[in-house]
């Protein structure tokens, strides 16, 4: 993605910044390479956002120099600088309802001369925006009437209008959905990949977000540049402690890094090897409570999918549950659904936490229809349709059912579920009591 034969769209060379008297940025070098998106991380009022504007001549440096494509961004023109910048600015309010559409096409203006109305390069210029940010169907809305995630989509649509090939950022998933989170780093990655000029800049919060699409990482604590480079050079424990005072572990994952809470997790005792097979499936931390419960009366415990940076798969990874792991915001792997099968056949029990299921993790229930005849199954918490967790457009509420119609059993909540897994534990021990000397036990579910 990055290119170094090109000049530097934007060049920082000592730049210090004074907002009402008091130092805001401080001495601050450093270029942005063309083909490359580059995140601004820090804590707020660190200056990402003072750092966004002086880019853009905006703000202007008390000392040092900004250049835009080798000009000091002072010699730009409002109307030449605006078709060289495209801004994206956090939680602009619209100053009329103009229809979504409308508000897109503002982007044009820069390169409309005076009184000329749009032509046909404009005009497809618009739809391609509307589209790149999934809001043809709102085109129609007013832009004050949508909702403040559309908005921020409506924002960078404008921005992707106005065809420049450099492109500011602050914040602008601070509103959006996980979906539209990922849309706009993957719309980056697209960006910057229509030539060796295009470029961005982003401030971003989530440090995932930017380990896994930014190709280098500007990390500003109290107005200083303290670090830049990629991911895997600069995000490390010590910088995350020095720049935000936390303590995080970070790990190396399928080749990105992962920044993870520290875990609260004490070495489980070893399950007895005789004890029940239970098979839990959770995610969203909807399972690490039952998880506990299962350790500590001493069960045999394994887990279905669960995604990279959910909390149920550090509580699995530090429980030494076998699950299969999927790349965090991907759906479920026919890979990963096969190994849920295995484990499903070796589970004596089944045990469905409250999770949400969304798109990404309904296979999750699905793939439990061929085992609840023949393996006790526990529902703890309800259905995800009543409790606001049914994400998947009302599939997750009819798979839940499916399963209570297959002989699955309703649990209120993890105190009512041990009696119950006890009931299966006996009921397994008599079974095994029954069974002749020298034959083996029934070929497992498929």
């Amino acid at each position: 993605m990055s290119g170094s034969e090109q000049a530097a769209p934007l060049e920082f060379q000592g730049v210090s910044v004074d907002l009402g008297g008091r130092p805001i940025l401080r001495e601050i070098s450093f270029a942005l390479r063309p083909g490359e998106v580059l995140a601004l991380v820090g804590p707020n009022g660190s200056g990402k956002t003072t750092l966004l504007r002086t880019a853009q001549g905006l703000v202007r440096a008390r000392s040092g120099s900004v250049r835009l494509f080798q000009r000091p961004v002072g010699n730009w023109s409002f109307r030449e600088r605006a078709r060289q910048v495209a801004w994206v600015p956090q939680g602009e309010e619209p100053y009329e309802n103009f229809t979504v559409e409308e508000f897109v096409a503002l982007g044009r203006y820069p390169s409309l001369g005076p009184f000329l109305p749009e032509g046909k390069a404009d005009r497809e210029a618009v739809e391609a925006a509307l589209r790149e940010a999934d809001l043809e169907t709102l085109r129609e809305a007013g832009i004050l009437s949508i909702s403040s995630g559309e908005r921020q989509r409506a924002l960078y649509a404008r921005a992707l209008a106005q065809g420049a090939p450099l492109l500011l950022l602050d914040e602008p998933t601070s509103h959006l959905d996980m979906a539209h989170q990922l849309e706009v780093f993957e719309q980056l990655d697209r960006f910057v990949s229509r030539g060796p000029a295009f470029a961005a800049m982003i401030s971003v919060h989530d440090l995932n977000l930017a380990c896994r699409f930014a190709d280098r990482m500007a990390w500003i604590c109290r107005g200083r540049l303290v670090a830049l480079g990629t991911p895997e050079e600069t995000a490390t424990r010590e910088r995350i402690r020095e720049v935000f005072g936390v303590e995080m572990e970070v790990e190396l994952r399928g080749g990105k890094t992962v920044v993870l809470p520290p875990s609260a997790w004490a070495d489980p005792p070893p399950p007895d090897p005789g004890a029940l097979r239970v098979h839990l499936v959770a995610g969203g931390g909807s399972g690490e409570g039952i998880l506990r419960t299962l350790l500590a009366h001493g069960y045999q415990v394994t887990g279905a999918p669960v995604h990279v940076l959910d909390s149920d798969e550090d509580a699995f990874r530090h429980g030494n549950v076998s699950a299969p792991v999927v790349a965090p915001f991907a759906p479920l792997t026919e890979r990963s659904r096969e190994q849920h099968q295995r484990l499903l056949q070796a589970a004596e029990t089944i045990v469905v936490a409250p999770l949400v299921v969304g798109p990404g993790n309904l296979a999750n229930l699905v793939d439990l229809r061929g085992f609840v005849p023949k393996v006790p199954t526990f529902l703890v918490g309800g259905p995800p349709g009543p409790a606001g967790r049914d994400f998947a457009n009302g599939q997750g509420e009819e798979a839940y059912q499916e399963l209570v119609r297959r002989g699955a059993v309703e649990v209120p909540g993890t105190a009512g579920l041990i009696p119950l897994l006890s009931a299966s534990a006996n009921a397994r021990g008599r079974a095994s009591s029954a069974v002749p000397a020298g034959q083996g036990e029934a070929p497992p579910a498929s």
